[in-house]
């Protein structure tokens, strides 16, 4: 069992928000927000390994006809009971002999700016995760990004995923840092590690990982 740093970048919230899942929510799934209110006996329904694959590879397709959610024209990620974090990544480039390093904090970056055109929040913590595909378990992570544990193909690997499953507790989260989209792509491209533009601790409610031992820090750049 590890504790596993991880990233997770979101667009458009306002300070009154991440001051909230800092404080009490957390990350919650869209299946949570969008249902509102969740039974223990459906988090066992949406725990599966169909529903992982179509959050990893479908999340922005519509739903198919017949499913509940389709008549409101949701996609997979509206609805999925999963959480995309990231830890980063590295790829090999069999041809020119060297392997490739995503770091997580472009990756979260991208993710929180939409694609630099907007602003957004990324979130610093960690989720435990085994070693091994968990996906019933509510409270373990999943490795996606490791390829010894998940050997099928997945066309987004370079983004570093560790799959969160329903919420992320605010005890888990250290930080939320603010980044506006184009002025991070600016630093960028004159080679410069984009500043945020706010920062709100969470030194009240984090719990530090150290305290538990077996840490995973992300992938560095």
């Amino acid at each position: 069992m590890y504790f596993q740093k991880v990233l997770k970048g979101i667009p458009n919230l306002a300070e009154e928000e991440v001051r909230n899942i800092l404080d009490k929510q957390g990350i919650c799934c869209n299946w949570w927000r969008n249902k509102h209110e969740i039974y223990e006996a459906e988090v066992k329904e949406q725990l599966t390994e169909a529903n992982l694959i179509h959050h990893l590879n479908d999340y922005d397709k519509a739903l198919p006809s017949g499913h509940p959610w389709e008549k409101y024209g949701k996609t997979y990620g509206d609805v999925t009971a999963f959480i995309s974090t990231t830890a980063g990544a590295v790829q090999r480039n069999d041809r020119k002999r060297r392997n490739i390093r995503y770091p997580p904090f472009i990756t979260a970056l991208r993710f929180a700016t939409s694609g630099f055109t907007g602003n957004g929040w990324i979130f610093y913590g960690y989720v435990v995760t085994l070693g091994k595909p968990s996906v019933e378990l509510r409270g373990f992570s999943e490795e996606v990004r490791e390829l010894h544990i998940y050997t099928d193909y997945l066309p987004y690997h370079h983004e570093g995923e560790i799959t969160a499953k329903i919420s992320i507790p605010s005890v888990n989260i250290e930080k939320a840092e603010y980044y506006e989209g184009p002025a991070a792509l600016k630093e960028l491209r004159n080679r410069r590690k984009p500043s945020y533009k706010t920062i709100i601790d969470n030194s009240a409610n984090y719990q530090t990982p150290e305290k538990y031992s077996n840490i995973r820090e992300v992938l560095n750049p």
